[in-house]
């Protein structure tokens, strides 16, 4: 008679198991082996040095703790105990490790991918590796204007060199915000697309001098209109920097004052809000983390990443508020107390969520190496899934409702809007015009009665 249930944990053996007449279950095998790898007998048996051993054992120790099953711990044990023997005839000790020995090394050990990523976050938590982000962005910088052509790759290093200096000067005075090497990044990306155009649709323009007014326009033209105007003032500063530098003789784009555009996203309708209001109060226990997303943007008007970057020290329940760095506070109501409380116990449902510090957590497998905000695009998608709407097209309606009740004025002091931001929503002169109005309507209503 075929056993069918496991000798050790009594768990209902599967129809493979049985069919190899197994006693125990895989799961117990792996949680036997798990503790096999890390007795002294095992490590003294696979390592010839201190180091590599005392390294093994740590890293089963970090995927204990990210709260990694024994299955997953089994599989990447094996690989990592390759991997670190290499590292003993490779290295003399754990400080020569760096990124481009891991590459190198994980590239020749057979089926390293599904490692990767758990052995990088690793080395970085002991210490032994850093994260270097602006290195990533500027070769990233460096390998797009290598596809850049003789005749204009001069001019885009120079303003490459020049935005970068301006940079240097800005953290050298600790400037609170320093130009951004994504917006450096962005505006090589804008002219590099210029010269890509201009090769197939003018092949006899070879440099920046023989550009004319007409290509520029008939580029331009390419764009949405939202996205024009944009690239039109980034490229007036190009040209400018090139006619000082006497790279062109004129500068083939005209200087024009900027058109604002009308709104492209239309605020919610009445109905609209009204359905979404009781959607959320409908889906609170239910869909606590899609609520909430959805809260945050169509009540308070908070950004995607404003929302990303909230950490659980942020949320002062006591107070009922949630403090962000570059706004004033959110006040919440005890309808969002509620939701919080609701989404923290669907959190504490995610792997490694209690070491991480913040409070939107993504349940993808990805993230439980790494403690980092989430992406714009996972906001985006919940939120659309779950009310019809995106996310920016409920913070222009929570802005809007509340500059056509109150006036403009109060999204720059109450929320942390800028004048150029506010005006969008309403004139701040007419609104004062229309309260000194008011007031002296009622001035005036008082003296009749009298």
């Amino acid at each position: 008679m075929n056993i069918i249930t496991c000798v050790s944990c009594e768990r209902k053996l599967n129809t493979s198991e049985i069919n190899k007449k197994a006693t125990v279950c895989h799961n117990c095998l792996s949680k036997a082996r798990v503790e096999r790898i890390q007795t002294e007998d095992f490590l003294k048996e696979n390592f010839t040095k201190t180091w590599s051993a005392t390294l093994f054992k740590k890293y089963i120790m970090y995927l204990k703790e990210l709260g990694i099953g024994v299955e997953t711990i089994r599989k990447n044990s094996s690989k990592v105990l390759r991997f670190l023997q290499a590292a003993e005839k490779e290295l003399l000790s754990p400080s020569d490790i760096n990124e481009g020995w891991l590459i190198s090394t994980l590239e020749k050990t057979p089926n390293s991918k599904r490692i990767k990523l758990s052995l990088f976050n690793f080395f970085i938590k002991i210490g032994y590796l850093s994260v270097n982000a602006d290195e990533g962005i500027l070769t990233s910088i460096r390998e797009v204007l290598k596809q850049v052509p003789k005749g204009f790759i001069r001019l885009l290093e120079i303003y490459f060199n020049e935005k970068m200096e301006l940079r240097n000067r800005q953290v050298k005075f600790n400037a609170r915000n320093p130009l951004s090497l994504l917006t450096v990044k962005a505006d090589i990306v804008v002219f590099v697309r210029l010269v890509r155009w201009l090769q197939i649709n003018c092949k006899h323009i070879e440099s920046w001098d023989t550009v004319q007014q007409e290509d520029v326009h008939e580029f331009l033209l390419t764009l949405t209109p939202k996205n024009r105007e944009i690239v039109r003032k980034d490229l007036l500063v190009l040209f400018k920097l090139a006619k000082r530098k006497r790279l062109i003789t004129h500068i083939p784009i005209l200087d024009i004052k900027s058109r604002e555009l009308p709104p492209t996203i239309e605020p919610l309708t009445f109905f609209e809000q009204v359905n979404v209001a009781k959607l959320v109060k409908s889906r609170l226990y239910e869909q606590p983390l899609e609520c909430l997303l959805t809260v945050l943007s169509f009540y308070h008007g908070l950004s995607s990443s404003h929302i990303s970057n909230i950490k659980i020290s942020d949320v002062k329940v006591e107070m009922k508020a949630i403090f962000l760095n570059d706004r004033p506070p959110v006040y919440l109501s005890d309808d969002e107390l509620v939701l919080i409380n609701e989404y923290v116990k669907q959190r504490s449902n995610n792997r490694n969520a209690k070491n991480k510090i913040y409070l939107i957590l993504s349940s993808s497998s990805s993230g439980v190496y790494q403690d980092r905000p989430i992406n714009n695009q996972f906001i985006a998608r919940k939120v659309k899934a779950f009310c019809g709407f995106t996310p920016k097209s409920l913070r222009i309606t929570c802005f809007n409702m509340i500059a056509s009740n109150f006036g403009p004025q109060i999204l720059v002091e109450g929320f942390g809007l800028s004048l150029t931001q506010a005006s969008r929503y309403g004139k701040l002169e007419d609104y004062l015009i229309e309260e000194s109005i008011s007031h002296q309507r009622a001035l005036l209503h008082n003296e009749q009665k009298n």
